[in-house]
């Protein structure tokens, strides 16, 4: 899709990294997904584009900073192209419709997909990501069988939306000591 405003941004970068990622537009926020080859980044970003969101740049994101804060886009040889396993390079608005693309985004949130990851269900999932002198909140996801990541990365994003967990936790560990302890 063309976005003379997303167009305008990028041409204003100077120092860019290139980071091996995708970027995709999810209920309007930046979300870089970051993971080792083959973990399955590009075929989240299918299922997220078949959703409604926006691919911005599939393998290589090229990340800058301006004014503080983070923005990517594609490198022009791949821009609005999809790899997939399988199924090879996709035109995605081809195949999706200009909707289903955009030039460049801000990149608010990180979501590394990892192969292994322990975490407690009581403590805060998000941590900070920094690149390109910039640092986002970061959330880090298990890939495994049987998995919905696409539901998954739309509720970090849903997460990020709302300050992160929120107090959940807390509050459910202080009605649970409340509980244990009712002579307080």
């Amino acid at each position: 899709m063309h976005d003379p405003e997303t167009e305008s941004i990028a041409e204003a970068s100077s120092a860019t990294y290139q980071l091996h990622a995708v970027l995709v537009r999810v209920f309007e926020t930046g979300v870089l997904l970051i993971g080792e080859s083959g973990i399955g980044k590009s075929e989240c970003a299918l299922d997220l584009i078949t959703r409604g969101h926006q691919l911005c740049a599939d393998d290589a994101v090229e990340v800058f900073a301006i004014e503080g804060l983070l923005f990517g886009r594609a490198p022009d040889i791949t821009r609005h192209l999809l790899e997939i396993r399988g199924l090879g390079i996709i035109n995605v608005p081809e195949i999706f419709g200009e909707q289903a693309v955009r030039d460049a985004s801000e990149i608010e949130l990180c979501i590394e997909l990892g192969r292994t990851v322990e975490a407690s269900p009581l403590e805060n999932a998000a941590s900070d990501y920094a690149v390109a002198g910039g640092v986002i909140p970061k959330y880090v996801l298990p890939v495994s069988s049987g998995r919905n990541l696409t539901t998954l990365i739309e509720t970090a994003v849903r997460l990020h939306h709302n300050g992160g967990n929120g107090n959940a936790a807390e509050l459910l560990i202080e009605e649970h000591t409340r509980m244990l302890d009712p002579i307080r």
